[in-house]
């Protein structure tokens, strides 16, 4: 069974998760009482000791003149434009450290997802797929947007899902 599982790892990114990223303050408290960094960490360091590949899902990166244009806005994008978040080239816009994908261990980056789901307009579903991935463990931010989306979109799918 775990040779059909994957790990999807949610906009770890350092505006979410660095004490100095652009969204962290909005999620601190979250993110100390749940240990969200530990939590994410482990689970990582699980599914590479049971050679179970990890999928990094990363929200599209902002640059001046990305959304010009946008006539179906909404909060999400909106949010992203006006703070700049996971602006491209910048600190923000990398992946925390010790968070890092190791093509060793089979480790991808996914096609860069638009709105919540990881699945919409991305090739996460065609990569699962390619190597007969069956169950998918979701962790990263934001749990009632990105995640759970991402969770419905693949039991829609078929997938068997764990949220941690």
């Amino acid at each position: 069974m775990l040779e059909k599982t994957a790990l999807v790892l949610i906009d770890v990114y350092n505006d979410f998760l660095h004490p100095d990223g652009k969204s962290t303050a909005a999620l601190s408290e979250s993110l100390t009482k749940f240990n969200t960094i530990e939590h994410i960490q482990q689970a990582m360091h699980a599914a590479r000791s049971a050679n179970i590949p990890v999928y990094y899902s990363l929200h599209q990166q902002y640059h001046d003149g990305k959304y010009a244009g946008f006539e179906h806005w909404n909060p999400m994008l909106r949010s992203v434009e006006s703070s700049h978040a996971f602006e491209e080239g910048s600190f923000g816009a990398q992946i925390l450290e010790g968070l890092e994908p190791d093509p060793k261990n089979g480790d991808t980056v996914i096609s860069k997802h638009w709105n919540q789901s990881s699945f919409n307009n991305t090739d996460l579903d065609w990569l699962l797929r390619q190597r007969d991935v069956t169950n998918v463990v979701f962790a990263g931010l934001v749990a009632n947007t990105c995640i759970e989306t991402t969770a419905r979109v693949a039991n829609e799918n078929g997938y068997k899902v764990t949220m941690l």
